[in-house]
């Protein structure tokens, strides 16, 4: 076996029924593209076909009958040319116009026009066909292509088609590879004593014998026994080579045309697709809110319902902003064309590019998703990982995160994010860990933080500030606590908030305002807290004492807990500050001499009961002072 390294072209046919697409390839080829008994018996293509050109070029066949225009486009999805026939008898015909329009949706840029039939009519007649197909290819990708009258009966002008198709197939560069496995399914059928089989284009990585990869939508584990290109097998297969997958853990019962083999942890089934839509010209009438449509995607139809985003109704010739919510899961990347036709009567009206193919239910006239999809609809890979880590604004991201969102490799995604943070859009909030945050996020959630805080103090003067948790509830209640913590650090280093220590946050420049009913609180009950040591008052006892209305006394209190000067160590025992922090010298001195010290012997050291000491030395463990091994404490990493 060998692996495939070099390019590999697949073309597609395109044009009206009865055209002779069929009998054109097999004229060129030798080999009957109709495979189906049911297509031999009718004379009529009902499905695709696939013939091997040469030993790198495969050519589809797609049906030309209006009915089977969903398995006309299952084709053209992943052809890199076309051929587009028009039969010289019947000259431009519905179809054609179909046809065209579909390719021009689905992103081709280029082919060959081919008039058959030549021998069934005088050269008069021939001349006005080739008029008419180029009044309908103008302001086409087909407007300057070659046209080729050929016979597909005497063989006349097949030698000139052949030697037109080597030429253009020597100028079609690879499919761009975005070094993640994926290949939509057109075929699945069974081979005796060797089981499953599906095919399909390779639309970006490789894969290899041995491989596991998935089915999806259904998300179901299958491995890779055997590979064939061109009834050759092959030990691998990568990005725009038609391939014959021999799959382990499916039976094909169980696998639909539409179905993906992707690599493992990248492709996501969705119900939501954020797309761009052109609404064709040729479009009977506008399309409004909540149409439901047939959705062509890869090899799939899916049926869904459009939710214009940015208007109110599409009128033809226009292109919108659109989410499709689907009847079942798709399975897209990022910049996949797609082709859209009504329910009933069936008939195309537009398409376009997927823009997020993993999006979450959206409501139209969101300026913000409007803005990032019209950002996104770029499409380039520093682009799409920027809006990815903008789209995140409660979480910082992994790069492993990154990848899975956007499809690209883990390598790729780490030179974009080296990229990113040289031009100063992204920050590294953690090396270690890898997380990354976008610039302008960060700079909202500082805003976000100073007017919450700045909200806070204009409603409790009195107040010393907002717990991190009550904070981060009120910015963003998803928000990344880490996020949070790192970002207050930054702003307490510089100036603009203070951390108290107890826990609260405030604006650097807010002064509690403290008058003198609340002041002769405070000393009331401070006292208290100096004269009881170690056998310290609970709120309900400094409330009984009546040191003034009890709304002052709470404001007091709190006050006291906030600024630091009473200690909460914990299941209700608050201490002075001044004796938390003798005790703390107290404990360091003990075990520096002694290595260990347990609660008895902190109780003793204290003169205090059980019920005090041991919240307090728990306090201590939350703080690295000391370390608990089984009934002992020693000293913490930072006091050794």
């Amino acid at each position: 076996m060998t692996s495939v390294k070099k390019k590999h072209i697949v073309i597609g046919t395109a044009g009206h029924i009865d055209h002779g697409k069929s009998a054109l390839i097999k004229a060129l080829t030798g080999v009957d593209p109709d495979r189906l008994k049911e297509e031999k018996e009718r004379g009529m293509t009902t499905d695709l076909g696939f013939v091997f050109y040469s030993d790198d070029v495969t050519i589809i066949d797609v049906p030309g009958h209006e009915k089977f225009v969903r398995h006309m486009v299952a084709g053209a999805s992943t052809i890199d040319f076309v051929i587009f026939v028009v039969a010289a008898d019947d000259g431009v015909m519905p179809q054609t116009h179909e046809h065209l329009e579909i390719l021009k949706l689905l992103g081709i840029k280029k082919g060959i026009v081919v008039i058959t039939k030549k021998d069934l009519v005088e050269q008069d007649m021939l001349d006005v066909v080739i008029d008419d197909v180029k009044g309908a290819l103008t302001n086409s990708f087909l407007e300057k292509a070659k046209i080729i009258p050929v016979s597909n009966t005497t063989k006349e002008g097949i030698d000139q088609l052949r030697t037109s198709l080597d030429e253009i197939i020597a100028q079609t560069e690879p499919k761009t590879d975005r070094g993640i496995f994926r290949m939509p399914i057109d075929r699945r059928f069974v081979i005796k004593g060797f089981g499953t089989v599906v095919a399909g284009t390779v639309l970006s990585g490789s894969v290899r014998i041995g491989d596991s990869v998935e089915l999806l939508p259904e998300k179901r584990s299958v491995k890779i026994r055997g590979i064939e290109v061109h009834n050759e097998k092959r030990d691998s297969v990568s990005t725009g080579f038609r391939a014959a997958i021999n799959l382990v853990g499916a039976d094909k019962d169980e696998i639909e045309r539409g179905d993906v083999l992707a690599q493992p942890g990248f492709f996501e089934p969705s119900e939501y697709l954020n797309a761009s839509l052109y609404l064709l010209s040729s479009a009977s009438k506008p399309l409004k809110n909540f149409t439901r449509l047939r959705i062509h995607v890869g090899t799939n139809e899916i049926f869904g319902r459009v939710v214009l985003l940015d208007m109110k109704i599409l009128e033809p010739g226009q292109k919108a902003m659109v989410q499709f919510r689907l009847e079942s899961p798709a399975v897209c990347d990022i910049n996949d064309n797609y082709v859209v036709r009504t329910y009933s009567p069936q008939m195309t009206i537009g398409g376009g590019q997927i823009i997020e193919p993993k999006a979450t239910k959206a409501k139209g006239f969101d300026e913000e998703l409007i803005s990032h999809l019209q950002r996104m609809e770029v499409g380039e890979p520093i682009v799409v990982v920027e809006e990815d880590l903008l789209a995140n604004f409660d979480l910082p991201r992994k790069p492993e995160e990154i990848a899975h969102d956007v499809n690209l490799p883990l390598a790729e995604i780490k030179n974009l994010i080296t990229t990113l943070t040289e031009q100063g859009k992204i920050m590294c909030l953690d090396e270690k860990r890898g997380f990354y945050y976008h610039q302008k996020n960060h700079q909202k959630l500082r805003a976000l933080i100073t007017e919450t805080l700045d909200g806070y103090h204009k409603a409790n003067p009195t107040g010393v500030g907002l717990s991190a948790l009550e904070l981060l509830k009120r910015v963003s209640r998803g928000l990344d606590k880490v996020l949070l913590d790192r970002t207050l650090v930054k702003m307490e280093a510089e100036k603009i908030v203070r951390l108290t220590p107890d826990g609260k946050v405030n604006l650097f420049e807010h002064k509690v305002i403290v008058d003198k009913e609340l002041d002769t609180a405070i000393k009331k009950i401070e006292q208290v807290f100096v004269d009881s040591g170690y056998k310290p008052p609970s709120y309900e006892e400094i409330v009984a004492r009546k040191f003034g209305p009890e709304k002052t006394v709470k404001k007091a209190y709190r006050y006291m807990l906030d600024t630091g000067l009473l200690v909460n160590a914990g299941e209700g025992v608050v201490l002075h500050q001044k004796h938390v922090e003798t005790a703390q010298q107290k404990l360091l001195q003990y075990l520096k001499a002694n290595k260990e010290i347990r609660v008895s012997q902190f109780r003793d050291l204290l003169g205090a009961s059980r019920k005090f000491v041991l919240p307090l030395l728990i306090y201590f463990d939350t703080r690295g002072v000391t370390i608990k091994r089984g009934d002992v404490r020693v000293l913490g990493q930072k006091y050794r």
